[in-house]
């Protein structure tokens, strides 16, 4: 019989995590009322729920990549979050404090491409979990901060 290795048995561990997430996001995303056309910032949140479609998709592809050890896979989708966090929709805030969250998940997106691209999938898997801590994070600051305090952003303009 062989033993799964920690780094097997860490990645399937990270997976189940992850789809438990992302099944109970999904849940409470489809509770959320819907953005509607004669809502202010339409638009933009139509906008900014397409752009965190495609964070996802770029996630979910690190993820299988890990999981089936395609080193190649984790790279292209680290490559595209780091490409994504260099657009314009990516800046939601001027706040200090988003722009230290936005700073740092650029970082360790980089560090988990070249993690890949080195072909060390422990490490990279390590590095995944860095950046899925700071997407958490980040989302936490934006709902209760930001969000709850109403800090004027780029995405919401302050109305007089």
């Amino acid at each position: 019989m062989r033993l799964l290795s920690f780094a097997s048995v860490a990645t399937a561990s990270l997976a189940a995590g992850v789809l438990a997430f992302q099944a109970l996001h999904g849940a409470a995303a489809q509770d959320a009322p819907k953005p509607s056309p004669s809502r202010p910032g339409f638009e933009r949140t139509k906008e900014l729920q397409q752009f965190m479609r495609k964070k996802l998709d770029a996630s979910n592809r690190i993820l299988e990549g890990l999981v089936t050890e395609d080193s190649r896979l984790v790279k292209s989708g680290a490559d595209e979050l780091a490409t994504m966090c260099e657009a314009e929709t990516w800046r939601i805030s001027k706040d200090v404090m988003y722009r230290q969250f936005s700073d740092d998940f650029q970082r360790v997106t980089k560090l988990l491409g070249e993690s890949a691209q080195a072909g060390d999938l422990d490490k990279a898997m390590v590095r995944w979990v860095d950046v899925t801590m700071q997407c958490v994070d980040c989302h936490r600051f934006v709902r209760d901060k930001l969000i709850a305090e109403g800090k004027p952003s780029t995405a919401t303009p302050s109305r007089k």
